[in-house]
């Protein structure tokens, strides 16, 4: 029965993020340090993914996609390319999303 009684928050929950918790996870992932106007990459980042894609899915998504499309080498380096308008991010199809959903790719460089 409780069970049951949560489960519309469970569903909110996964169907709901926040900008907050975005960069969290950014952060949590290694992405750390701000440009010099000490405006934090994760803001950059986060902004450019949220513009491209929308946050609906969250930013792990499109991020580990480019990764892997090979838009940057880390996560540092896709921050500084988006903040200069230098990557799209988009939702990967089907048989792709597969992979990107997945461990960011190697190596993956604390920054």
């Amino acid at each position: 029965m409780t069970q049951r009684l949560g489960q519309p928050v469970v569903d909110i929950a996964r169907s709901h993020t926040t900008v907050s918790v975005e960069r969290a996870m950014l952060r949590l992932a290694g992405l750390s340090g701000a440009d010099h106007e000490r405006v934090p990459w994760v803001n950059h980042l986060a902004e450019a993914v949220r513009a491209d894609v929308g946050l609906e899915h969250g930013l792990a998504l499109p991020v580990w996609d480019a990764l892997r499309r090979g838009e940057a080498s880390d996560l540092l380096t896709l921050a500084q390319k988006s903040s200069a308008g230098a990557v799209t991010f988009r939702l990967p199809e089907k048989g792709e999303r597969t992979r990107a959903a997945g461990p960011p790719p190697q190596p993956f460089a604390r920054v």
